[in-house]
């Protein structure tokens, strides 16, 4: 059976604001992505996604939409979208766009119709109460409902005030969701990265969720979101979704699934559906905030591989637009960037990255007059926002960096021109370079997107050792998450015995072969093949 284009993809999320600015306005625009889509074809990735870029007006920036078929102005326009997909297409470069289904903008039309009474035709769209029913908090900060002062009752919104969240209970809302969904696909589509899409259907009743005994930084992570997320209701609506993506060719559905923190490996691998029948691929951020340490690392990915199971399909991320960047986490410690994204690329399945990482570019440094992000706004200094982690990507080391003639909507890195495409581009040893040669090796070798994976015990709690075997290969993976040399004694471990030939390094060593033992120096990860006896 053939593998579909999204079971090994790499996919390169794009921030659009933040990506290229081709007005001068400070503001990344379609133009931009698409006179960098030759940079794109020339990391090797297989699709991008875009965060939003519909209609809005910014106040969760893209996330609260008022027309789902029409490009905001800041971003550009409806044809430049469909410039972009032929572009993208034209390189063999898949397009991914972020859907949001659980609420609109405040000021969407069918929220503005349905706040005029209790019985117009849109009245029943968005979740409505004559009172607050329950203690639900908004991920944002305050009380998930707010009273309207025109319909005189209490709507919900999990996010911002001004999110109020749509009403999957009701027919019509999921015909009308349904068909924004195809308008998209008929133009090109190639599938919808889905927003915190475990949240579309509420409980019918509004239970109030049981609390968190213990200190937290929002009311909101001080209950377990039983009631007002994760109903079994959403599985079938994710059925019916699925059913409809696959009537078109090669589509396809990645979900954000909200989950407590430091992640639910199998709530997220739950809806994939048992068979494989809702999305394609769901994200589970787990060693997003898991401490760097070989024997979590080694703990938090097993754990999301058994949840997924050998038939389905693993996707793995360590960066994305809602947390901290992985170099400003390991505090710029480039050596252990290298090792992190060693791991990422030596995985089965699905890899996404997001923009900026493959440069090692840190968080942005965000002063309270600068932040626009709701939450930084609500929780500075106590939580910076996620700001930092949206600075802008930088393209050469010259005057604006190459992102933007005008003033940036947000500052750039610290030392940005250190960071910059065209410096690394002449460094050999530079993180870009290696991005690029890891990405190379994975897309002309498929033991790394295919093969098996099984941990093996190295006795030394400062390593993590896999073996990836497929079609006959075997490939042994070596990681050092310490500062100091760590040896593997490879005696008393089950593995294939033979000349093991040295294959890939985080770190210049000359080519290396081994039979009993191995020495890896301080955050080093190495890839051993297994010489084959016929050779």
């Amino acid at each position: 059976m053939a593998t579909a284009w999204w079971e090994e993809c790499i996919v390169y999320q794009i921030y659009p604001r933040s990506f290229q600015d081709t007005n001068g306005d400070g503001i990344g625009d379609l133009q931009g992505i698409i006179k960098r889509m030759d940079y794109l074809v020339s990391l090797g990735i297989d699709a991008i996604w875009l965060n939003p870029i519909y209609c809005s007006p910014m106040a969760d920036f893209g996330y609260d939409i008022t027309d789902y078929q029409n490009i905001d102005p800041i971003f550009g326009t409806l044809e430049d979208s469909d410039q972009l997909l032929r572009e993208a297409h034209k390189r063999n470069i898949r397009v991914i766009f972020d859907m949001v289904l659980n609420h609109t903008s405040i000021e969407h039309p069918w929220f503005q119709e349905s706040r005029l009474s209790k019985d117009n035709a849109k009245a029943d769209y968005y979740i409505w109460s004559d009172t607050i029913p329950n203690n639900w908090q908004g991920a944002f900060g305050k009380k998930a409902w707010t009273y309207d002062d025109v319909r005189k009752q209490y709507y919900l919104h999990s996010f911002l005030e001004e999110q109020p969240d749509l009403n999957w209970r009701n027919q019509e809302v999921v015909d009308a969701m349904f068909s924004i969904l195809r308008f998209w696909l008929d133009r090109g589509v190639d599938g919808f990265r889905l927003d915190v899409i475990n949240c579309i259907v509420k409980d019918k009743t509004f239970r109030s969720n049981p609390k968190i005994v213990g200190s937290r930084l929002r009311p909101y992570d001080m209950q377990r979101h039983i009631f007002d997320r994760n109903r079994p209701g959403t599985h079938q609506k994710l059925r019916m979704m699925r059913h409809l993506v696959d009537s078109y060719q090669d589509r396809m559905l990645v979900g954000e699934i909200l989950a407590e923190i430091p992640g639910e490996p199998e709530l997220a691998a739950s809806f994939l559906g048992r068979n494989w029948d809702e999305l394609h691929l769901s994200f589970d951020f787990s060693l997003a905030y898991t401490r760097f340490n070989a024997v979590k690392w080694q703990r938090s990915a097993k754990r999301w591989c058994e949840a997924v199971g050998k038939n389905r399909v693993p996707s793995w991320v360590l960066n994305n637009h809602d947390i901290s960047r992985l170099v400003s986490r390991l505090k710029g410690n480039i050596a252990k960037a290298k090792l992190a994204s060693l791991f990422l690329l030596t995985q089965r399945g699905s890899i996404f990255l997001y923009y900026g990482e493959e440069l090692g570019l840190p968080d942005s440094k965000v002063p309270w007059k600068s932040i626009h992000d709701p939450v930084g706004k609500r929780y500075w200094p106590v939580h910076p926002g996620r700001d930092p982690a949206r600075g802008p990507m930088i393209w050469t080391d010259e005057e604006g960096y190459g992102f933007s003639d005008g003033n940036s909507w947000l500052p750039f890195a610290p030392d940005a021109g250190a960071y910059a495409v065209a410096v690394q581009e002449q460094d050999v040893s530079s993180m870009l370079n290696y991005y690029r040669a890891l990405i190379t090796m994975r897309k002309e070798e498929p033991i790394y997107r295919r093969g098996t994976c099984a941990y093996l015990n190295t006795n030394n709690k400062h390593t993590v050792c896999y073996l990836r075997e497929y079609d006959n290969e075997k490939r042994m993976i070596l990681l050092n998450f310490s500062g100091r040399n760590q040896n593997i004694s490879m005696r008393d471990m089950e593995h294939p015995k033979g000349e093991w030939t040295l294959r890939f390094s985080s770190q210049r060593m000359l080519s290396d072969t081994k039979t009993e033992s191995f020495v890896l120096q301080p955050w080093q990860g190495c890839i051993y093949s297994l010489k084959s006896k016929s050779s």
